[in-house]
């Protein structure tokens, strides 16, 4: 995990503009990897949760995974400027160099979501994944204030914490209902990492995620449209994305 905690954290060094902050939330006592410059830590003291059996009682899994990832990612974000945009980034996965340029180029927009990225398990192939923000919670660049407020008079809202913070799948239907849609980032702008196994999402190898075998069966047109996505781990991929840094 510090491997890949310190791979990721070179790739959003890497910006090609200043004027960013990486806030690394990690338990007090945390074996954290040398932070580049722009990255500092803010330390919690939260329990590792306890969860259920995923096979078994997948609903209490999620709820316990969403807990655990809010109160993590709001002790990160309470304290950002409202007018400041937030991105989430899983440990071990990596985000385009041209991210935060972009976002200051564009500060009155609500916010992005990552409509095309790349799958990668650590080979020679990656894979251009459509509908990326719907997979991999390292997707959506939120303006703060749209995240909403979640603690007043000394309350907490979990249920806010972990529906917007704990989770990326509701986010971007939220925001759109509430008037602020999300629009789609005009270039892929991150790497999900698969077949990790400190991963929560259980991600296996790139072939069998992003083309399962089965389909050649059951849909054969369609899988072969699908070799198509898949992209060589290049220079320029490398540069961008800092994979190997």
């Amino acid at each position: 995990m510090k491997k890949y905690l310190g791979q990721t954290l070179a790739s959003i060094a890497a910006q090609t503009v200043s004027g960013w902050e990486c806030i690394v939330v990690a338990n007090r006592g945390a074996d954290l990897p040398d932070l580049p410059k722009g990255c500092r830590a803010e330390f919690v003291d939260l329990p590792l949760p306890a969860l259920p059996d995923r096979t078994t009682m997948l609903d209490e899994y999620y709820d316990g995974v969403r807990a655990d990832k809010g109160q993590r990612i709001y002790a990160g974000v309470r304290a950002v400027a409202s007018d400041s945009h937030v991105m989430v980034v899983d440990f071990d996965d990596f985000v385009s160099c041209r991210l935060a340029e972009f976002v200051v180029q564009n500060r009155t927009n609500a916010g992005w979501n990552i409509e095309d990225g790349y799958l990668w398990s650590g080979g020679g192939w990656c894979y251009l994944q459509s509908r990326f923000h719907e997979m991999c919670g390292t997707s959506h660049i939120i303006r703060r204030d749209l995240l909403g407020v979640f603690e007043q008079d000394g309350k907490v809202d979990m249920d806010g914490i972990k529906r917007r913070l704990g989770s990326h799948i509701f986010i971007h239907r939220d925001l759109a209902i509430a008037g602020h849609p999300l629009s789609a980032l005009p270039f892929p702008g991150a790497i999900y990492r698969i077949g990790n196994a400190q991963s929560t999402s259980g991600n296996g190898a790139l072939f069998r995620v992003a083309t399962p075998p089965r389909q050649f069966f059951t849909h054969p047109f369609r899988a072969s449209q699908y070799l198509l996505r898949y992209r060589r781990v290049g220079v320029d991929l490398r540069n961008e994305f800092s994979i190997f840094s």
